[in-house]
């Protein structure tokens, strides 16, 4: 009777360590392999592909260009198509509504011309802030500096 329950145990306890690990052995690397993929795509976007810092810029650069000819393009095309609506029986002769609208089209530009000239790209205040800022600058790199030279020789002084 004893060796029956202690052969029934083993039998028991066997299946149940084998059943563990055939199934579940498979189970637990399937999910470790899983989390490390997922922590190698997590380093991957996290740290080595992550955008870049944005950086002060003294101007806009070329989109000043690029809205300046917008500018122009729209009173054109607008212009345009106020001549288009007006002509409406197809006829191109200059009448005062015509060249009304010629003429509007040049004071436009004019105008957009015109600003452009006097409206400074700058204004007054933000070159004396930047002028403040770059002094400032100049003024602490050279007290660093200062204070590297002088520590440098009174270490000097100090070993002789």
């Amino acid at each position: 009777m004893t060796l029956r329950q202690v052969i029934i145990q083993r039998l028991i306890i066997s299946e149940v360590l084998e059943n563990l690990t055939e199934n579940s052995l498979p189970y637990v690397k399937y999910s470790y392999r899983k989390y490390r993929a997922i922590r190698a795509d997590a380093l991957k976007i996290l740290v080595m592909s992550r955008r870049p810092f944005p950086r002060v810029d003294a101007t806009i650069g070329a989109w000043l260009n690029i809205f300046q000819f917008l500018i122009v393009v729209s009173i054109c095309t607008n212009c345009a198509l106020l001549v288009c609506l007006y002509d409406i029986e197809g006829k191109w002769n200059i009448s005062p509504g015509l060249a009304a609208i010629l003429i509007m089209e040049h004071v436009l530009l004019l105008i957009k011309f015109g600003f452009s000239r006097i409206v400074p790209e700058k204004p007054d205040w933000v070159k004396a802030n930047r002028m403040k800022n770059a002094t400032q600058a100049q003024n602490m790199c050279s007290k660093q500096l200062l204070r590297n030279i002088s520590g440098g020789r009174d270490m000097l002084v100090k070993a002789h």
